[in-house]
């Protein structure tokens, strides 16, 4: 133990010689870190604003494993102030907080190797002693930074879902708050309403027919009101994955349709050809569709149809509602076409296509195409 320790104390000046070296070899050393990233396809690379923060964050384990091997007092195993100053300098707040930590860990992996093969190429030139003790020096400094690095990016990226999360969870409470006032309050404040116009032409004595259709309105009103109440509780009921589309598209649309609307579901070959992600996202754009004809478009008749092939699948959907101007909803604005949005980006995610064509008066129509990723379990693929 105390040789080994001997042995560290004495390359002082041929450590500070490979944190020369290796502070020369930075910017050769960050390319290659480049390409690595490239090579495996890394988000760290997929925008600027990623790379730019990715390649400060290598400069600095780089520059500290040179300041541990300059060091001579303190042996690198213990360099706190090595792991300070390295805390301080990476942030938790930049565009590397929504990378996932498996890739992050991945590219530390691979800068680990750059810098270990620079290393060991920079030290070939000293007496064995002096470049085992040295190398040693210099693997433990850069395991510490790396370490750290790792350590600070589980971190950001534990707030920056905390922050998703919120921001979904606030989103959602706006959304019922608004849904709640425009929908079951509005239908049970009418309901009153009647009641207390009721109650005057009993007062009044008015005659029976007036008296009856007051009470004919409140039931109206809270039948309303309570198939809402149905659709709301339908929605926020939690789902462990779409198993049987067909009937979870079925239940929805019990649950919202009007009276005298005839909607028709049909679900055409075997759903266990769909991954549970995308049948997920599939029901999502498809309840969007039938809310939005359901609700706003006033139809006498929904069709529903999606077809499902081993290697794709194809969804035709119809309305003949009050249909809608599509330039009017391209334009934007606050609250117009959010939905709509919301289904193309959806499906766009997961490489398929989604065509809408509406015109006022003459009703919504939908084709969505959607790809599926190999299956071992698909016929006519291969094992």
């Amino acid at each position: 133990m105390l040789k080994v320790q001997k042995q560290i104390e004495d390359t002082g000046p041929p450590a500070r010689l490979l944190a020369d070296r290796l502070a020369a070899g930075a910017g050769e050393i960050v390319c290659q870190f480049k390409e690595s990233l490239e090579g495996v396809s890394s988000p760290l690379i997929s925008t600027a604003e990623l790379w730019e923060e990715a390649r400060q964050h290598a400069r600095l384990v780089i520059q500290e494993c040179c300041e541990a091997l300059r060091d001579s007092t303190e042996p690198a195993m213990t360099g706190a102030n090595a792991a300070l100053s390295l805390s301080v300098g990476l942030s938790t707040r930049g565009p590397l907080q929504s990378v996932h930590p498996a890739d992050t860990l991945r590219s530390s992996g691979l800068l680990f190797q750059i810098c270990l093969q620079y290393l060991v190429s920079a030290t070939s030139g000293l007496p064995p002693e002096q470049s085992s003790a040295c190398l040693g020096r210099a693997v433990a400094a850069l395991n510490h930074s790396l370490a750290t690095c790792l350590q600070v990016s589980a971190a950001g990226y534990d707030a920056y879902l905390l922050k998703k999360v919120e921001e979904n969870a606030t989103g959602h409470r706006n959304q019922l708050a608004r849904d709640l006032h425009d929908h079951l309050g509005q239908s049970l404040a009418l309901a009153y309403r009647r009641l207390d116009l009721h109650d005057q032409a009993m007062a009044e004595r008015h005659p029976a027919e007036p008296r009856e259709r007051h009470l004919q309105h409140v039931r109206e009103a809270l039948d309303e009101a309570t198939g809402y109440t149905r659709g709301l509780i339908s929605e926020l009921r939690v789902r462990t994955g779409v198993a049987h589309l067909a009937e979870v598209l079925q239940d929805y649309t019990e649950a919202h349709q009007s009276p005298g609307v005839r909607v028709h579901v049909e679900v055409n070959g075997d759903e266990s050809w769909i991954p549970a992600g995308h049948s997920e996202e599939l029901f999502l754009v498809l309840r969007e569709f039938l809310r939005n004809s359901l609700t706003h478009a006033r139809p006498r008749t929904v069709a529903l149809e999606v077809d499902v092939a081993p290697h794709r699948v194809d969804c035709f959907a119809h309305d003949d509602g009050d249909g809608f101007d599509p330039s009017a909803v391209r334009a934007g604005g606050p609250g117009h076409g959010t939905g709509l949005l919301s289904m193309r980006e959806r499906v766009q995610a997961l490489g398929g296509t989604l065509h809408l064509t509406s015109a006022p008066g003459v009703g919504t129509g939908m084709r969505l195409s959607l790809p599926l990723p190999e299956s071992d379990t698909a016929p006519g693929r291969r094992p």
